[in-house]
């Protein structure tokens, strides 16, 4: 897992300017937010489920990660299918019969198994680099979140002066890509910096979120 973390001591207490709430999924049609899950990355498949016991037939359980909110959720499946690490499956059923029954609940990094755990850094590095577009767009598009801080210094690596780079540099050609990034404003492996900020919401209760949906309960392991 990511070690090495960059708290930022000048956090203020105001929240981000958006809504803390989260659908779990269109699948149960459960409105709990107005963030959506429409595919995710399997971290790990128990095909005998969870818990000990034999009071009833225990159901496949599919432990997953969101690939819009990087929200950790648990699926219930059909018995007659297998799932692979990292397999990527929609949640909308658009038509097509699916293996996933229901969306069971949202979970926090503590409900992970270990290898849920240990799956967890590859697949939020691989939606990471799917997603390079909608990453890109942040750095061209971030904003103060107070009047102290900066969301570009939320992310690890990110000073003052690091900061006052990408805002000049944006000021005159949009960046395109993270190699662009990169090269423009002298800095590298910014796919790690984005991991590392995304690993430290998972994994903490933090104030302000880039780039996953807010969790009522603190997740440290």
């Amino acid at each position: 897992m990511v070690n090495n973390r960059y708290p930022d001591k000048n956090k203020q207490t105001e929240k981000v300017n958006e809504s803390d709430d989260f659908i779990i999924s269109p699948v149960t049609h459960v409105r709990q937010s107005k963030k959506i899950e429409s595919r995710v990355l399997v971290l790990d498949y128990l095909p005998e489920g969870k818990g000990f016991g034999q009071t009833k037939q225990r159901e496949p359980i599919v432990q997953c990660i969101g690939t819009t909110w990087f929200t950790l959720l648990e699926l219930s499946t059909e018995r007659r299918r297998s799932f692979t690490q990292y397999e990527e499956h929609s949640l909308t059923k658009n038509g097509e019969k699916s293996p996933i029954k229901q969306v069971k609940r949202r979970i926090t990094i503590n409900d992970l198994t270990n290898t849920g755990y240990q799956s967890l850094e590859e697949a939020v590095f691989k939606i990471i680099n799917k997603n390079e577009k909608r990453f890109v767009s942040f750095f061209n598009k971030a904003q103060p979140i107070t009047n102290r801080i900066h969301s570009l210094q939320l992310i690890p690596g990110i000073g003052k002066k690091l900061m006052w780079e990408i805002l000049d540099t944006r000021k005159g050609i949009p960046f395109v890509s993270f190699t662009d990034i990169e090269e423009r404003v002298k800095i590298s492996d910014i796919r790690k910096m984005i991991l590392n900020r995304v690993m430290q919401e998972l994994e903490e209760d933090e104030k302000h979120r880039l780039f996953t949906a807010s969790s009522e309960i603190s997740s440290k392991r």
